[in-house]
């Protein structure tokens, strides 16, 4: 299931600060997205490790997330943990077309 979370990739770059994680919920879950440049990025946003929300941690130059409750660091793109200590991330794609920015769920 494909939900839509902005009208256009102009309005989604607009919302989302650079480098900035945020909660979003979808379909019921939590979700954190963060924009990096020109990619968006979609992952669960409790942390593998301890639960912890992602969404309150940083991003890092290696598309990152850092949980803030313990400095565990995520790949945003693949959902691995950097040193392999916990369970992936759920990720969600992201869908960018004419009609919107998308998240499938």
């Amino acid at each position: 299931m494909d939900l839509k979370l902005f009208d256009s990739i102009h309005e989604a770059k607009k919302a989302l600060e650079n480098n900035k994680p945020r909660q979003v919920r979808a379909d019921g879950k939590e979700i954190c997205i963060v924009r990096k440049g020109e990619e968006i990025f979609a992952f669960q946003d409790a942390c593998a490790h301890m639960g912890e929300n992602l969404h309150k941690g940083n991003t890092n130059p290696f598309n990152e997330i850092v949980c803030p409750l313990h400095a565990y660091r995520f790949h945003m793109k693949t959902g691995e943990e950097c040193e392999g200590r916990c369970s992936p991330l759920k990720i969600y794609p992201i869908i960018e077309n004419e009609e919107g920015v998308f998240i499938r769920i």
